[in-house]
């Protein structure tokens, strides 16, 4: 027998500190998504884009109706630069009262449409008048507020609608009997487009006995 003294090869175990189990599964690449989710959440994007650019199409279709609209009918801002100028009222003739000449002028941006009867080829109005300036404009004949009946419900077969551009100006005359004392004016219906309603302008008022 030999002499030398005999070791057991002894190789302690350790179990791996949770520390370094964490840090080592750390290290491990995540799990890769699956494709079946990542393409649903494309759809979802996808969806949402196309759902938003269709509600500007229809906001910007709706605008531009109500724009449509607002032009067809009735615009304060259409008719409010259409001016009614009137000539000094003159004698007419041998006949009693006064001739006044009159223009009416489109400075707006937009076209109006005034009346004309086809007798005359001249816009047609209606003068009116007031004993005091509070009081209401009332017409000076029952002709008169005939005619502007008719102008109002379009029921006059003389009558036609004819478009004044911006710019644009027609000319006109009527006769004032002078039979009243307060202030006249002379009135004219118009509309902002060819369906529209009537929308009435006034001129300055003027003394009837004014020369």
């Amino acid at each position: 027998m030999s002499g030398r003294p005999k070791f057991s090869v002894f190789r302690a175990w350790v179990q791996p500190s949770p520390s370094r189990k964490a840090n080592g599964d750390s290290l491990r690449p995540h799990s890769v998504p699956n494709k079946d989710e990542e393409e649903r959440q494309v759809n979802i994007k996808l969806a949402i884009f196309f759902s938003v650019v269709a509600l500007l199409f229809v906001l910007a279709d709706h605008l531009g109706r109500v724009q449509e609209r607002t032009d067809a009918n009735l615009r304060p801002d259409s008719t409010a630069l259409v001016s009614l100028t009137l000539s000094p009222p003159q004698r007419s003739g041998d006949r009693d009262g006064f001739l006044v000449r009159f223009r009416l002028s489109n400075k707006g941006s937009h076209s109006v449409f005034y009346p004309i009867s086809t007798t005359t080829n001249m816009p047609m109005g209606q003068l009116v008048a007031r004993p005091t300036p509070s009081s209401d404009w009332m017409s000076l004949s029952s002709t008169s507020v005939q005619r502007a009946l008719a102008v109002q419900e379009y029921d006059d077969p003389n009558l036609r609608w004819i478009e004044m551009p911006p710019g644009g100006w027609a000319n006109g005359e009527f006769s004032d009997h002078g039979d009243w004392t307060g202030d006249h004016a002379y009135a004219i219906f118009l509309k902002p487009a060819r369906n529209a309603d009537t929308v009435r302008i006034l001129s300055e008022p003027y003394g009837s006995g004014r020369k």
